[in-house]
């Protein structure tokens, strides 16, 4: 993925309040971009991938347990459920890198996060 194509999918994921983080991964878990500096390592991104394909009950994210929703080899849809941390939602991309977000509990609601992801990797 290109750094003006990433630029691209931070902007339409921001159409609505709620965003805080944004990136994506290749195939193996590696960070390529993030949209802003936060404390995400590549281990902690591979852990995220890995619960993701291997259909997990749950990631960890920052240090924060978020139960996985929805979880199929496009879409994966994650709520904090006791700590108020928000959602993370991700989708597969058109050329096969993983973009995820991690959003709070306002603007959409968590499966509509998980459709507006979706629809962004497409487009």
């Amino acid at each position: 993925m290109e750094r003006e194509r990433f630029n691209y999918l931070v902007n339409e994921l921001n159409r609505y309040e709620g965003v805080e983080e944004i990136f994506v991964l290749d195939k193996d878990g590696d960070i390529i971009f993030k949209s802003s500096e936060f404390p995400l390592t590549n281990e902690e991104a591979k852990a995220i991938l890995l619960s993701w394909r291997q259909k997990e009950p749950s990631i960890m994210f920052q240090n924060q347990r978020y139960a996985i929703l929805k979880n199929d080899d496009l879409q994966l849809a994650a709520k904090n459920i006791t700590g108020g941390k928000g959602n993370i939602v991700g989708s597969i991309t058109k050329k096969g890198d993983y973009l995820i977000a991690h959003t709070r509990d306002e603007g959409l609601i968590i499966l509509e996060w998980s459709i507006h992801i979706n629809k962004v990797a497409w487009s």
